[in-house]
């Protein structure tokens, strides 16, 4: 496959696929050697077709005088029209595969790392098994970046618990996570509040601990340090808008980038965090801090728990295999028998 391109003299010449990944990976790799490492080539072999590619053009596509090093203006137009054509290149072939009965095709999956680890690699080899032929990726980004993912076209379907903007998107419901207060076990908190505390097993086996046991309320913590989510590239962290709620602001320590990271941090006693039950169900950790329910402020309702979800662009082909693998998904959903 190629693309054909126009020089500062326009003179015609075409780009390969091989040229069109290259810069591709190179953009987003940051440097010659990680993205010859990704594409599996030498890295003088790289760097000589970059530099081709910059002669034939007559100006640079790169600035390698920064760290990691940048696209020009050239090479930043070159690379939206690449990403572009090969987006158009994997709806065509859904199209076709649509067309071969999914003898063929390809279905690509955008969710965050906890989810693509914990939660559906049983449905990944569940559809794969059905369909052979079908070649299936899974992308694990933050929220904010599988999002663009989707409307680019990148990814055919995120499965995430986020809110997704109805006019750009459609989405159906998977399933319903709750959210816990997580206290190391090591932090003197426990000793006042025993009789509200969860096990893990309670969470994980739904106990009656789970449903009798008292909420606990955030304004007990107002002395407490908080480990939340940083904003740039996650939704707005659950702990901070059940205090604005409450009209207070929690004592933050730590901020970090996801839900893991968090998870660990509380358990060596960093501070408390508000930790979802699918980490706490499927994360396969072997040690766990002490829970407990959060009581919601008054006039709230459902911040503590959110809806998993399907998303899909409205101005994108939707290949025949997504809606199978949704229906096959929402069947493992049913039988309690997604977990890894």
């Amino acid at each position: 496959r190629q693309m054909c391109i126009r020089d500062r003299y326009g003179r015609r010449y075409y780009m390969t696929t091989q040229q069109i990944q290259c810069i591709i990976t190179l953009a987003e790799e940051g440097s010659f050697s990680k993205a010859a490492k990704k594409l599996f080539v030498t890295q003088p072999s790289i760097s000589q077709l970059i530099k081709n590619m910059e002669t034939q053009l007559g100006a640079p596509l790169f600035d390698r005088s920064s760290s990691p090093i940048q696209l020009t203006p050239i090479g930043q137009a070159y690379y939206d029209a690449a990403k572009k054509i090969l987006s158009t290149e994997r709806e065509l072939e859904n199209r076709i595969s649509d067309i071969n009965n999914l003898k063929t095709g390809s279905l690509t999956i955008g969710t965050t790392p906890f989810r693509g680890s914990c939660m559906l690699p049983k449905s990944f080899a569940a559809f794969s098994k059905k369909f052979p032929d079908v070649e299936l990726d899974v992308i694990t980004d933050n929220v904010k970046e599988l999002q663009n993912l989707l409307l680019s076209g990148e990814i055919d379907v995120c499965i995430e618990a986020t809110d997704f903007d109805t006019e750009l998107f459609y989405t159906e419901d998977l399933a319903t996570e709750h959210y816990y207060l997580a206290v190391s076990k090591e932090n003197p908190f426990n000793e006042t509040h025993k009789e509200q505390q969860l096990k893990t097993s309670d969470i994980v086996s739904d106990s009656s601990a789970l449903y009798n046991n008292k909420e606990i309320s955030l304004s007990d913590c107002l002395n407490e340090s908080f480990i939340v989510l940083d904003t740039k590239n996650n939704d707005p962290d659950i702990t901070v808008d059940l205090f604005q709620h409450m009209k207070q602001i929690p004592q933050i320590n730590l901020r970090c980038y996801n839900i893991e990271t968090m998870f660990h941090w509380v358990n060596s006693n960093l501070g408390m965090g508000i930790i979802p039950d699918t980490l706490i169900r499927f994360g396969n950790f072997e040690n766990h801090p002490i829970y407990y329910k959060i009581k919601e402020p008054k006039g709230c309702f459902g911040i503590t728990e959110k809806k998993i979800v399907v998303a899909y662009s409205k101005k994108h082909f939707l290949t025949q295999t997504a809606p199978i693998y949704i229906d096959l998904l929402k069947q493992l959903i049913g039988q309690g028998t997604w977990k890894f």
